[in-house]
């Protein structure tokens, strides 16, 4: 499926890069680029032996280490009967950041921000 007309808050856009960028100053809403979203299934396929690990269900606990959980909102309200979907967005460039109790996890910066996916600006 493609969704187009989101709009990001909280955040800038790298569209090179495609991952989130600090957003301009004075700007509050970029608009998001066309989204290709297409399911997985993380289940075991019926013939799979005990103790077989699952390559999807892999790639899924990798992909929340390393993208941001974008909730998207009907409404720039933020409340929980408006949330449609979390997306998992890149959060940041290939090289990852040392970790350190006193240095933040992009991951964490963007929850901070207040990074979100509108589909209505008003």
């Amino acid at each position: 499926m493609l969704i187009h007309g989101l709009y990001l808050e909280g955040a800038g856009w790298n569209k090179s890069e495609r991952r989130l960028d600090d957003s301009e100053p004075k700007v509050l809403y970029y608009s998001f680029p066309i989204i290709h979203v297409s399911a997985v299934s993380i289940g075991l396929p019926p013939d799979a032996r005990p103790g077989q690990s699952n390559p999807a269900k892999a790639a899924l606990l990798a992909l929340e280490k390393s993208h941001y959980h974008c909730p998207v909102y009907s409404y720039p309200q933020r409340r929980m009967p408006y949330l449609i979907a979390n997306l998992y967005l890149k959060a940041d460039s290939a090289t990852p950041a040392p970790q350190s109790s006193k240095t933040m996890t992009p991951l964490i910066k963007w929850r901070l921000c207040g990074t979100a996916l509108l589909c209505s600006k008003m």
